[in-house]
């Protein structure tokens, strides 16, 4: 159709949002920066956990008074974190701003400036959360699952020394093969035998190692087992250990898998061919308070896409400033702290998962 003689006559506008067509989910951001996996850090220069790295070995059998060894033991050390950063900058233009506060604004510019700032950040701090924490990056699952491959310590203590006591349970896929077998073997090592606390209690995996693992549910299905609980949802504010029905519940395909009793959740931003089984109950996002600073909701507000369900509350926003050489303001946005894991080995991975 020719528009020739429609442009003088009728104005154009547009949708007054902005589609995010570009980022995925991010479960284990919100899971890890926002709610009951969130504390304050409030020890210092560091975030210290004491933890046992062995045991004694003097209790004696005896009948009248016995003679009972009266030298002390050392048994316990501490890991130790220090506080990282990750943000970035929001950069108002004030001539920019001056054209987008008109009759003719349909959305806001500062909220989408600021909304595109904060979908980065989160994608970002995926990224950093499944990370290995090099340098000034918070230290992710890469390493605190980690037994040796990627790190030689965790938390200030040698791997070499105290292996047995903070390496996290790594398990290479046997021929890129997953198998109900090879995730009840791993779960087995995350665990401690009848007990809820020292469990695993959530699986982590892409969407094509999910995939797999569906396959392998669909097929016990055939077998008549029972699925009624298949279709299920796992989010980023689901309660530990949990997930809950789906709206489409009974229909085809599954949105969360129960295994052992434990969600197994897809994630957009966990790396290629690796399986988290993970015991939420030791891992924590600490947050430090930076002066000046106040938290700020990262929920989008012209905005539509995956991330308008990760609401993380571990962000903080700085005060207005002006640049001495430019018309407008900046301001950062920054997460301040670390993703520290308190008993590293009631948690693993399995690694090269390719096929069923």
């Amino acid at each position: 159709m020719d528009y020739t003689r429609l442009i003088t006559t009728t104005s154009q506008s547009v949708a007054p949002f902005v589609v995010d067509a570009i980022h995925g989910s991010s479960v284990l951001v919100g899971r890890v920066t926002g709610g009951t996996n969130m504390k304050p850090w409030d020890m210092g220069i560091y975030e210290r956990q004491p933890i046992q790295v062995s045991d004694i070995s003097t209790a004696i059998d005896f009948q009248g008074i016995g003679n009972f060894n009266t030298a002390d033991n050392s048994t316990d050390v501490n890991l130790q974190w220090e506080a990282k950063g990750l943000g970035d900058s929001v950069i108002i233009g004030y001539a920019e701003l001056g054209l987008n506060q008109t009759k003719a604004q349909v959305i806001n510019l500062v909220k989408r400036k600021f909304d595109v700032v904060k979908n980065s950040l989160i994608a970002a701090s995926g990224t950093r959360l499944y990370g290995l924490g090099a340098g000034s990056a918070i230290e992710g699952l890469q390493l605190s699952t980690d037994a040796g491959t990627y790190s030689s310590s965790y938390g200030g203590l040698s791997r070499t020394t105290y292996g047995t006591a903070i390496n996290g349970q790594v398990t290479p896929a046997s021929a890129g093969v997953v198998s109900f077998n090879s995730l009840a073997a791993q779960v087995d090592l995350c665990s401690a035998a009848a007990s809820s606390l020292e469990a695993t209690n959530l699986i982590l995996t892409t969407k094509s190692v999910w995939a797999l693992i569906e396959k392998l549910v669909e097929s016990k299905s055939r077998g008549n087992y029972d699925t009624s609980r298949g279709s299920l949802r796992v989010s980023p504010y689901t309660p530990m250990g949990v997930a809950v029905d789906a709206k489409d519940a009974g229909r085809a395909g599954y949105e969360a898998i129960y295994f052992r009793g434990i969600p197994v959740v897809k994630d957009d931003q966990c790396p290629t061919g690796l399986i988290y089984t993970l015991n939420e109950n030791h891992m924590q996002f600490v947050s430090s308070q930076v002066a000046y600073c106040e938290n700020i909701k990262m929920g989008q507000t012209v905005t539509k896409g995956a991330l308008e369900e990760v609401n993380s509350t571990a962000w903080q926003v700085s005060k207005e400033a002006k640049p001495t050489n430019g018309l407008g303001d900046v301001r950062q946005i920054v997460m301040y702290g670390n993703f520290v894991n308190r008993d590293p080995v009631r948690s693993g991975v399995i690694t090269g998962v390719t096929t069923t």
